[in-house]
């Protein structure tokens, strides 16, 4: 077979399908009231989905919604190289901000 450069996505499904499903061997227990498996039950049903599958599919989203939110943020052109402009200005100093942060928080020892 020649080398060949590039992205193959029929050739990279073939190899998916000759090596099988990747086996997951960790679990997830949870303890749920009725009416909340019975929830679960009927949206995985709705989604033709089998519920585990449907509970991990929506719980990864809300996971990775909940890290974006602290990791990162999009503002709009505009409003973007306003940001910008702000990171890259001159310091100033600011005394009454450094009095602020230098007094004592409620979450400090005491």
């Amino acid at each position: 077979m020649p080398i060949t450069y590039g992205h193959h996505p029929y050739i990279e499904a073939m190899v998916t399908l000759a090596r099988g499903p990747r086996r997951k061997e960790d679990r997830l227990e949870l303890r749920l009231e009725p009416a909340n498996r019975r929830l679960l039950d009927e949206a995985a049903a709705a989604s033709s989905m089998s519920t585990s599958a449907f509970v991990l599919t929506h719980a990864t989203e809300a996971a990775r919604e909940v890290l974006a939110d602290r990791t990162t943020f999009v503002l709009p052109d505009d409003r973007w190289d306003a940001f910008v402009e702000l990171l890259e200005r001159e310091e100033r100093p600011m005394p009454g901000l450094a009095a602020f942060l230098a007094r004592p928080s409620v979450l400090d020892q005491e």
